[in-house]
């Protein structure tokens, strides 16, 4: 930029133009003409139960899958959900709900045949994801539509007693076991004729919510790439539902299943170019995306008097490793209706972690203490100083929920000795020590391929390494997020990457 001076003679400058300043024509984009959303329902059918009422049951052990595919649109990642009734059995007498996120143990995403994602134990890794990246607000808002309820009081909707005591300890956020009652009236539900209710509660989660490719930031151009399956199988009832009733038994039902999405319409122009790019072009279309494994790791021993050192091994022969995380369920709660074994992380005594890769150990000096341990935590998903925090906090984080004697509800309500949490917060643990390996974090721009070599180690493994006492025996599991591309090139499309 110039300017004259009084002699008239133009002199170079530097200067900083804010946007508000700026003005010009306003262009609209050519190359994305129209927006259409779409909906499919499973090929495996939209409702998966054996029964009504009050006897819901059916919907466990089931497989789902959808397929979606478009002649010449681009698929928006941002915008696929999974919608479902859910209704939770009242058998027994028992008031069930479902545990936090969703039901679904195991997910698959195929591209023209191409396995793209194989996540197992998928309900833990949806609730680190929503308590280390999301936020209390989000849990509390979005997230009560999305499948998540146990820690949100705002949905309690029980009036409280008069009693002072009573009333102040009536509703709290992590108060689940005064927080799960209202959930399962809502997911207890029979079909009511008054404004067609359906059964039970509907849950629309986003796909971004469950698996790392549904955070795709590209539109997918499904007729280069093919078409795109979603295969999803559900828990049986003891891992995905959840009472503080002492029962032992329930049952859950899934219907009206089906899932939405946009699909995004190119000009043929555009189309063309992208065709050409793919068919010729020695590098073609690449996109990257985040994809996750959980790994179950070797049963940890109790050890309530003196602190231990607990190594557990991982293997992922990945050159894009982005951040491990660890979570901790009591081993004999693993599978008990009366615990939520999918979003209870216990803190289980831990007073350090460590991450180690070869002779590289991450952080340098191994982080000790919970506010070490959740600073480091919140970092490896984006910065200590994250405006909207986490949902999470220093009670939650610190909390162990009792399991060593499994058979009644009231055995929870007991927090660990080795733990600092209280007997309010039971079932309410989120405590989940991770790591991040990215070169550029915060609120910088990301970098497209990032992360560090987990293949150059001696069999691609990790060690995450815990000092804790912990009071019973957990069972730890690991997750691993790692960067994947999805290629189409020279007429045919690959996955690149472990």
């Amino acid at each position: 930029m110039s300017f004259l001076n009084q002699s008239g003679d133009l002199l170079p400058f530097s200067e900083v133009v804010p946007a508000s300043a700026q003005f010009g024509a306003p262009e609209r984009s050519s190359i994305l003409t129209q927006r259409k959303r779409a909906r499919v329902t499973p090929q495996t059918g939209a409702n998966y139960s054996t029964a009504t009422g009050g006897s819901a049951a059916g919907g466990g052990n089931q497989q789902i899958q959808f397929l979606i595919a478009d002649a010449g649109g681009m698929l928006d990642l941002a915008s696929v959900v999974i919608n479902y009734n859910v209704q939770t059995s009242t058998a027994s007498s028992a008031t069930h709900t479902m545990d936090d996120g969703h039901p679904f143990m195991t997910v698959q995403i195929l591209c023209n045949g191409q396995l793209l994602e194989n996540i197992q134990q998928a309900p833990k890794l949806a609730n680190v994801e929503m308590t280390m990246a999301g936020s209390k607000t989000y849990y509390q808002t979005a997230g009560s539509l999305q499948g998540w309820a146990l820690l949100n009081n705002d949905l309690v909707t029980t009036v409280p007693s008069s009693s002072v005591a009573t009333f102040c300890g009536a509703t709290a956020w992590g108060f689940v076991k005064g927080n799960q009652p209202s959930e399962a009236t809502r997911t207890s539900r029979a079909a009511a004729a008054v404004f067609n209710q359906q059964i039970g509660e509907q849950k629309s989660i986003p796909l971004g919510m469950i698996c790392g490719f549904g955070r795709l930031k590209q539109y997918l151009p499904l007729n280069l790439v093919g078409e795109i399956s979603i295969v999803l199988i559900t828990g049986s009832p003891q891992e995905v539902c959840f009472t503080t009733d002492a029962v032992t038994a329930g049952d859950y039902a899934l219907q009206s299943v089906n899932c939405t999405y946009d699909i995004v319409v190119p000009d043929s122009r555009y189309a063309a170019v992208l065709q050409k790019v793919a068919m010729e072009d020695p590098v073609g279309l690449t996109m990257p995306f985040e994809s996750s494994i959980v790994s179950t790791g070797a049963a940890i021993a109790a050890s309530a008097t003196s602190l231990s050192q607990y190594d557990l091994i991982v293997s992922r022969a990945t050159n894009h490793l982005l951040r491990c995380s660890v979570v901790q369920t009591p081993t004999t709660a693993s599978t008990l209706i009366g615990f939520p074994s999918q979003s209870c992380f216990g803190h289980a005594g831990t007073y350090s972690a460590q991450f180690r890769i070869g002779s590289s150990v991450y952080p340098q000096i191994a982080a000790q203490g919970d506010a070490d341990l959740f600073n480091m935590s919140l970092a490896a998903y984006g910065s200590v100083m994250q405006e909207n925090g986490s949902v999470t906090n220093r009670v939650l984080w610190g909390n162990s929920t009792n399991g060593a004697s499994a058979g009644t509800a009231a055995v929870f309500e007991t927090a660990e000795s080795s733990g600092s949490g209280t007997v309010k917060f039971a079932y309410g643990d989120r405590f989940v020590p991770s790591y991040g390996f990215q070169v550029v974090k915060g609120d910088a721009e990301p970098l497209a391929v990032d992360g560090i070599s987990l293949s150059g180690a001696s069999g691609s493994q990790l060690i995450v390494s815990l000092v804790a006492a912990p009071g019973v025996q957990y069972t730890p599991y690991v997750i691993l997020t790692a960067l994947k591309f999805l290629k189409a090139q020279g007429g045919s499309v690959s996955v690149v990457g472990a």
